[in-house]
């Protein structure tokens, strides 16, 4: 998951923001055209810079803007075309606490009411464990965070490869944290891989 914020640049159909995610602060720049059937065409590329030991990436989002949904949808990617995307993904104005919850795209393709419904149950459990202190929401915060640093250090510095199952749960990890979270995180990884790296 990760928070972009959009604002005008200077060409009439540009625009330029920033953001934040796993991997790190983002700059972000794109543009937009209006196709003949009147649909609100998207172009969005980020850019990150984790860390002194990590080289810069560039992801790149090519979508549509849909008003009845007011979302972003289209594919995601490390190239321009289609055939560089990780798959389908979304941008949807809703507060952080409340995405990671959202169901996936596969889930509302499958059974929209459904889908939602149990994302609004989902929600409201959320808030109110959050609203109310309940140790199990900070306990969980704090296990996904340990699990997201221990496997990515793993996974992109030094220790033994992670396996599908854990790679599995930390995406399941991943999915969950705010995008605010994931960059404390991710800045907590990248720490340990300079320290590694200096002193290893």
């Amino acid at each position: 998951m990760m928070t972009l914020v959009l604002k005008p640049a200077e060409g009439e159909q540009d625009f330029q923001g920033h953001g934040w995610s796993i991997k790190g602060r983002l700059n972000v720049t794109g543009s937009w055209s209006m196709s003949e059937d009147k649909v609100m065409n998207i172009k969005l590329k980020t850019t990150s810079t984790p860390s002194p030991i990590l080289s810069w990436t560039i992801d790149f989002f090519n979508g549509r803007f849909d008003p009845e949904r007011d979302a972003l949808t289209g594919v995601w990617g490390s190239s321009d075309y289609l055939e560089g995307s990780i798959g389908l993904s979304e941008f949807r104005r809703i507060l952080p606490r409340h995405l990671v919850v959202y169901p996936s795209i596969k889930e509302l393709s499958d059974n929209k009411s459904h889908a939602l419904w149990r994302f609004a149950i989902a929600a409201v459990r959320s808030d109110i464990r959050r609203q109310h202190y309940v140790w199990s929401y900070f306990s969980q915060r704090r296990d996904d965070g340990k699990l997201v640093v221990t496997s990515l250090v793993r996974r992109l510095f030094f220790g033994k490869p992670l396996d599908g199952e854990e790679v599995r749960k930390l995406c399941a990890a991943a999915q969950r944290l705010t995008p605010a979270d994931a960059c404390f995180y991710a800045s907590m990884v990248y720490r340990k891989g300079a320290h590694t790296l200096m002193h290893g």
